[in-house]
């Protein structure tokens, strides 16, 4: 959690969003679908565990799906 809020502080003292627009669920996987990290119709998603480690990962499609959703209530994403 904490450094979670130490990259958001970090995005919005470098004057970017820390939230994304409401675009609802399906339009977010259409624009996730064209990324060019995908391979073979998967979704892929840089991750940094621990911070400056970084992978290259597949999230099934119904985490990703149930996670913009609950931003998208949220008003998070």
């Amino acid at each position: 959690a904490a450094t979670v809020e130490r990259l958001r502080a970090l995005v919005k003292a470098a004057g970017l969003p820390t939230v994304a627009p409401d675009l609802g669920v399906e339009r977010w996987i259409e624009l996730m679908e064209v990324d060019k990290k995908n391979e073979g119709g998967a979704i892929k998603f840089i991750l940094l565990e621990p911070l400056g480690s970084p992978s290259i990962a597949s999230v099934p499609e119904e985490a990703l799906r149930a996670t913009l959703a609950a931003c998208v209530v949220d008003g998070r994403a």
